[in-house]
């Protein structure tokens, strides 16, 4: 059975992964972004962590609609949910990306986690090519009757902020090494960003990250205070590795490096922030929760072990695939669940939730 089980989980990877290559990654054959980020960013190629991601940003300015998601009326009967949109502090001459978007579904329920005196709060990130909000619609329905927020942030070149004229996450790896490298900075500046703004605001903030989004909850583990814990879904923890590594889909990232003259010991020099091994978070290891898909066929899965064993963290396995563990129910569930205990939300209550 589990050979069965195996087979079924490395086919739908595989033939997800040549789908997302062929029909998001090079759609309508767009030309590479060739960026000089560098000039205007002079530690882009410094390899060093602190020097990359800075400076530190200011607290976003959340701008609301003024109008809540009709979803708020619906199937979120113990929330109010909201879009907002902020001024990323990185401009890359595309506006749609450059104001960056985000979905609040706030409770409305009495806090129960025992330490309530602030409003608890999960950050949560989508993977390189974000179509909608279903895992975090879930993620919601399982926390908000308790009195905890769930913010879904866009990240840079995905979902609501693709350019006219691309598909989601297809510019995130569409560029040169300069871009690519601009990219991932600016994501995670605008993830400081906010949760900046959240915490002025009192919220205490953990992370949830799927995919490209738990590599970007884990590097910000490297660089932010009083975060309360990162929950992260088959992370890629290596992306300088993971370009010998990873399967079908790391082939439009490799396109962008092959437009380098660097040497592979100078990549590998210059890639150091993006390789979240080189370095330590500033949370204990048990506040982090590492999920790893056993039989994943787009992130190295022995990778993900051996940073949950050098950092002495929590690590789950999966008898899935890659798409499965992202896109499915079942680790989105065991994530809630998790969230709930740590916040220490009485069993009783997750129980009568449950049962609802």
């Amino acid at each position: 059975m589990s050979m069965i089980r195996k087979l079924w989980s490395t086919c739908l990877d595989e033939i997800t992964g040549f789908y997302l290559l062929h029909w998001f990654f090079y759609y309508k054959k767009q030309p590479l972004i060739i960026s000089d980020a560098e000039k205007g960013s002079p530690n882009l190629l410094s390899g060093e962590l602190s020097s990359f991601f800075s400076p530190v940003p200011e607290p976003a300015r959340l701008e609301y609609q003024s109008q809540l998601h009709p979803a708020s009326q619906t199937i979120f009967p113990e929330a109010e949910v909201n879009d907002f949109e902020f001024v990323s502090s990185i401009q890359t001459g595309f506006p749609q990306n450059d104001l960056v978007k985000g979905r609040h579904w706030k409770s409305t329920a009495s806090p129960t986690a025992i330490n309530s005196g602030s409003r608890c709060t999960v950050v949560a990130i989508d993977g390189i090519v974000q179509l909608g909000v279903r895992s975090f619609n879930s993620l919601a329905q399982r926390l908000t009757p308790h009195g905890i927020d769930v913010v879904m942030l866009d990240s840079p070149f995905n979902y609501r902020r693709t350019p006219p004229g691309y598909r989601p996450g297809q510019l995130i790896a569409g560029g040169n090494l300069d871009h690519q490298l601009s990219v991932a900075r600016q994501g995670i500046l605008d993830l400081w960003s906010l949760i900046l703004h959240l915490q002025s605001q009192g919220h205490q903030v953990g992370l949830m990250g799927i995919s490209h989004g738990a590599w970007m909850t884990l590097t910000a583990s490297l660089l932010m205070e009083q975060l309360q814990f990162v929950m992260a879904i088959t992370p890629p923890v290596d992306l300088f590795h993971i370009l010998d590594e990873g399967g079908t889909v790391v082939n439009a990232i490799r396109r962008g490096v092959r437009e380098s003259d660097l040497s592979e010991q100078q990549l590998e020099q210059i890639c150091q922030p993006l390789r979240i091994p080189l370095w330590k978070p500033r949370l204990p290891g048990s506040a982090i929760h590492l999920h790893v898909a056993d039989y994943d066929r787009f992130v190295p899965s022995f990778r993900i072990a051996a940073l949950a064993e050098l950092w002495n963290t929590k690590l789950t396995h999966h008898a899935l695939g890659h798409i499965e563990a992202t896109t499915g129910p079942k680790v989105v569930a065991m994530v809630a669940e998790d969230i709930l205990r740590f916040w220490k939300i009485p069993a009783d209550s997750i129980a009568a939730s449950t049962a609802k």
